[in-house]
């Protein structure tokens, strides 16, 4: 990736969406875990089956977190990867320290990328603009983002 101005890299702010991304991955496979392990060790023992559902109903949604997190994550890399083998993938003007990337989505299948990776950016505090086949998203500063890492 290259460098095009705008305040940042493709690669820098393609590596910024990638560690939040990561946490929130992390988040919520160790939220699931540690609920799976409670159902585990209080199966074991005597436990009310309302309290042992109630933890593994937590991990099952951490699960389906996860896997939603992981699909728009390998749709965005999937997308980052096509563009920038096309020479479509940009920085962008930023604004307000945030920093910006461009790419095209195209085929059948880019309205699913596209929701996709709208559901992984909303939880990582990096918003998507779509105008037909060009995205740009936009990596808030630190201190606006909504991820905690």
């Amino acid at each position: 990736m290259t460098d095009s101005g705008g305040g940042g890299t493709e690669a820098q702010a393609f590596r910024e969406i990638m560690r939040r991304a990561g946490h929130e991955i992390r988040n919520a496979l160790s939220g699931a875990a540690v609920n799976s392990e409670v159902v585990r060790s209080r199966s074991q023992r005597d436990g009310s089956a309302r309290e042992l559902a109630a933890f593994a109903e937590r991990a099952a949604a951490q699960v389906s977190e996860a896997s939603s997190l992981s699909d728009g994550l390998l749709a965005l890399v999937g997308s980052v990867v096509a563009s920038q083998s096309e020479g479509s993938l940009k920085a962008v003007g930023a604004h307000g320290g945030a920093k910006r990337i461009e790419l095209m989505l195209y085929g059948d299948s880019s309205t699913a990328i596209a929701s996709d990776i709208e559901r992984l950016t909303s939880r990582i505090g990096v918003t998507v603009e779509q105008d037909g086949q060009r995205v740009i998203l936009t990596i808030l500063p630190e201190g606006k983002s909504h991820s905690k890492d």
